[in-house]
């Protein structure tokens, strides 16, 4: 029995995508956002040696979906839930057949020419179902999306879609992620952050520590790399063992770095909702009224509000003064004052 829930992405708003399949594609996964501070559920699944640069990508080890328990559940597709018994009938792909279709898909995509929910159903339902059963189709496809470039970042996430809605797939997304680490491609690192944000726990070591040390020398990253890398340092709130307690204090100073920078309202105010994250309730709060003190804006108060709604901030009679405060203010919007309302009853 599929379960659903979605494999996040760091962006707010997606691409605009002209084709039929774009709604399939929101049930599996790609279209489907719940902001940058979305959380992410376990997942049990195999990861492989990472490749270096220029080389062909070793084949990962597959976790067969049968019956499994444990493994990261995700939207099944409309039509054809791809972890049921029923996905087992479809016809087979060869590896050959499967890097054609998954050329086509692309194409298809790229060229804004239609593609049908059925199309791509059943093009889903064979690729998933090959991919638990014949190791070449697994090769075939993980040198594909591998082979991908960067700019095609909307298409990459398409293909990455196709793939999450069972384990053996995630298994292959999960296999890019630890490529694109290994290469150290960073015009792929926002996908790899998203990749490992949705599989707590399977990112290598190092990665949470680059991620931190260019969050405080200030790298230059586009919003959606920013957003993405603060969604996985704050991948550490739920990480409870010794092995991360300076890791945490690391991740509270640049949060806090990162909220009073020049950067983007989004990107600051996402910092913030971190910075909540990594503390208690009580102490969120006060650090939520310290931060609208400093100037409330849009993105600042709907987090907090959001966050207030969590739990992960506790609505005291000063915070709620300060929420007040902000929601008066000449700018602000009335989504604020709106979500003020929902959330406060006020």
């Amino acid at each position: 029995m599929p379960s659903r829930c979605s494999f996040s992405s760091s962006t707010r708003t997606a691409a605009t995508v002209v084709i039929g399949a774009s709604a399939l594609l929101a049930a599996a996964g790609y279209l489907v956002f719940g902001g940058p501070h979305q959380a992410a559920p376990a997942v049990a699944t195999a990861a492989s040696a990472p490749v270096g640069p220029g080389s062909a990508v070793p084949s990962a080890p597959v976790q067969v979906a049968h019956g499994a328990t444990g493994a990261m559940p995700l939207a099944r597709t409309a039509g054809m839930p791809v972890d049921a018994p029923g996905a087992a009938a479809v016809k087979p792909l060869t590896g050959q057949q499967a890097s054609d279709g998954l050329r086509a898909f692309v194409d298809k995509i790229v060229k804004r020419e239609n593609l049908s929910r059925a199309e791509t159903e059943l093009f889903q339902a064979r690729l998933l179902a090959s991919i638990e059963n014949d190791l070449d189709v697994v090769k075939a496809v993980q040198q594909f999306y591998h082979d991908m470039p960067a700019d095609q970042g909307m298409e990459r996430d398409m293909v990455r879609s196709l793939l999450v809605a069972t384990p053996a797939g995630r298994s292959i997304v999960l296999h890019e992620a630890n490529a694109i680490w290994a290469d150290g491609d960073q015009s792929k690192f926002a996908e790899m952050y998203e990749t490992y944000f949705n599989l707590p726990g399977k990112a290598p070591p190092e990665v949470i520590v680059r991620a931190l040390a260019d969050g405080r020398a200030g790298a230059g990253a586009d919003e959606r790399t920013a957003v993405s890398r603060l969604n996985f340092i704050g991948t550490l709130a739920e990480q409870k063992n010794a092995d991360v307690a300076n890791l945490r204090s690391d991740a509270i100073a640049l949060l806090n770095q990162t909220a009073q920078s020049q950067g983007s309202d989004m990107v600051r105010a996402l910092a913030v909702q971190k910075l909540y994250r990594l503390n208690s309730p009580a102490e969120a709060s006060n650090i939520a009224v310290a931060q609208l003190a400093k100037g409330a804006y849009s993105d600042l108060v709907r987090e907090t509000l959001s966050s207030v709604d969590s739990g992960d901030v506790e609505l005291t009679p000063n915070l709620r003064a300060a929420l007040a405060t902000a929601v008066k203010r000449p700018g602000a919007s009335a989504a604020e004052r709106q979500q003020f309302s929902e959330v406060l009853g006020g």
